[in-house]
């Protein structure tokens, strides 16, 4: 699986985040690949799961990855709960 953190810049609350997801992947026993980048670069990247904050899910709608958006990216059960879900599907 392929998933790619997203913020304004993409070197700030992206790599917090990727960080973050990729701790808690770990945690529940899951493999992944995670990278981050800014919003302006999304579209250059094939993934299965956009991981962002919910001020750009707007910005996101376009793209066809599934998504998660988080309030805060340093809120690990949050970001728990949200990818414990997406991967119940």
């Amino acid at each position: 699986m392929k998933i790619l953190t997203v913020c304004g810049m993409g070197s700030g609350s992206s790599l917090i985040l990727k960080m973050n997801v990729e701790e808690v992947l770990s945690g529940l026993g899951k493999d992944a690949e995670v990278d981050a980048c800014d919003i302006g670069s999304v579209a250059g990247h094939q993934v299965d799961l956009l991981i962002s904050t919910k001020e750009f899910g707007d910005q996101l709608e376009e793209f066809t990855a599934d998504k998660i958006l988080v309030s805060n990216v340093v809120d690990k059960s949050d970001i728990e709960q949200q990818l414990k879900d997406y991967l119940a599907k």
